[in-house]
């Protein structure tokens, strides 16, 4: 499953992107807003990470003008890895190298295609399983868990 939501920057990118999505056979929930009027992006981000962090096969999909908040707001929930990217080489590595299962686009600094170019890459991609990524994993894993010593 693909939750996804945006703030009312990314909402026109939130819908067609959804549509594709759909086209091509992704289970989809959208997780709002319905429409294009301002909103608070927390809300939003929190109900994505909220979902995917009950689902370790779900990945989500976060909308915004920048990506930032929408990005530091998910990484607050517990087994949630956002990463923001901005092309497909970073959207392939946050899968391959960081395990990221939420997606934060800035639709401010991407054109419509190149985030459905990201966003197909990602969703495609791997993690690589390497030593070293496998490693670092762990040790977020543990500060997540433990705090930092």
């Amino acid at each position: 499953m693909i939750y996804i939501a945006s703030d009312h920057l990314g909402f026109k990118y939130k819908k067609e992107i959804t549509e594709k999505l759909l086209a091509k056979g992704y289970k989809m929930e959208d997780l709002g807003p319905n429409d294009d009027k301002f909103v608070d992006f927390p809300e939003y981000a929190a109900k994505v990470a909220i979902a995917v962090s009950k689902d370790p096969n779900a990945r989500g999909i976060l909308l915004s003008g920048t990506g930032q908040g929408m990005c530091i707001v998910a990484n607050k929930f517990k087994n949630i890895y956002a990463g923001l990217v901005y092309n497909e080489a970073l959207a392939e590595k946050a899968r391959m190298e960081n395990n990221t299962n939420v997606l934060c686009l800035p639709t401010e600094f991407m054109s419509l295609d190149s985030a459905e170019r990201a966003i197909f890459v990602w969703l495609s991609a791997s993690f690589s399983g390497a030593e070293a990524s496998v490693r670092h994993l762990k040790t977020v894993k543990d500060i997540e868990n433990n705090g930092y010593k």
